[in-house]
């Protein structure tokens, strides 16, 4: 068994033994512990977010209870790992985790136990002097039936390749050897939404810098069947006979000016199915707002009676 591994064991039997509100701050020996007793709005998060599990905790049995004391073990490794350096970087960290972390406690109880659990990717180091920093998080579907493996590959791969493209390469310029610049960075969060009983739709967010003047910052959306285990696009969600291309073209050109749009709009990562809207997104170089918002009211007409969204 290899030391995470062990670690994750010992972590997730004490986080399915845990009752009480949270850090004991009398008992905090550790420096990310300290960090959270020291500011008072951090210990009100902490404390947020072991209500939530104890909640969750307290209504699961079984496999479902052994997933979740086994993935909020993961957060907390991950936690450690991601959330260190100055003071301020510490607590910023602290403060966007914890916040995510209750929100999909709370998702997670909210429903059937749907055995999603969180994954990281935490790195940081230099290459050729240029610092970098990784700090993706995503989903992983667990449940055996039915075959999620495709699903996961691809959310997996997805952030694994983004992430890869913050590492300095050969041409990037490190001011020969002597780089001060920022740290070339990779940041990426995600919500979960349900739009319907048999769709669980990944609300991805990410930042990232790769030297030069500008950041990119964005998001996507990742769809999946939950009857199939595949992730499917805008075309299993709209009526094959309805002219829905052609309907959020009209909607969307209200607001982007993009020459190309009907192409854009067939791209299935700028749809974000969330529970009472639909979210398409655009970046800044395509003529308009980061997002539309469509209410479902809008697009009724336009759905399969039998997809992931209910007419």
């Amino acid at each position: 068994m290899s030391r995470l591994a062990i670690v994750l064991v010992l972590l997730a039997g004490a986080a399915a033994a845990q009752s009480g509100p949270g850090l004991d701050c009398a008992k905090a020996a550790a420096a990310i512990e300290r960090a959270v007793c020291s500011k008072p709005e951090l210990l009100a998060a902490d404390r947020r977010m072991a209500v939530a599990y104890a909640a969750l905790l307290g209504k699961l049995a079984g496999a479902a209870r052994d997933h979740l004391a086994a993935d909020q073990a993961r957060w907390l490794v991950n936690r450690d790992k991601a959330c260190v350096g100055e003071p301020a970087e510490v607590e910023d960290c602290l403060d966007g985790r914890y916040r995510d972390r209750s929100a999909r406690l709370e998702w997670l109880g909210d429903g059937p136990y749907p055995f999603i659990s969180d994954q990281a990717i935490v790195r940081a180091g230099k290459v050729r002097g240029i610092p970098y920093v990784i700090d993706a998080n995503y989903p992983q579907f667990d449940a055996t039936t039915p075959d999620f493996a495709a699903v996961n590959r691809q959310l997996a791969s997805t952030t694994s390749e983004a992430a890869d493209r913050v590492l300095p390469g050969p041409d990037a310029d490190n001011a020969g050897g002597n780089y001060s610049g920022p740290a070339w960075t990779y940041e990426q969060a995600y919500t979960l939404h349900r739009p319907g009983p048999n769709a669980i739709s990944v609300y991805i967010r990410f930042d990232s810098y790769e030297g030069g003047a500008h950041g990119t910052v964005g998001v996507s959306g990742f769809l999946v069947d939950l009857r199939t285990g595949r992730a499917i696009g805008p075309e299993a969600v709209f009526a094959p006979t309805a002219p829905w291309l052609l309907e959020l073209t009209r909607i969307v050109s209200a607001d982007i000016t993009a020459p190309n749009l009907s192409e854009l709009l067939k791209e299935a990562r700028r749809y974000v199915f969330l529970e009472d809207r639909l979210e398409l997104s655009f970046n800044p170089y395509e003529g308009g707002p980061y997002t539309v918002e469509i209410p479902y009211d809008r697009l009724r007409p336009l759905l399969r009676t039998d997809g992931p969204v209910p007419r």
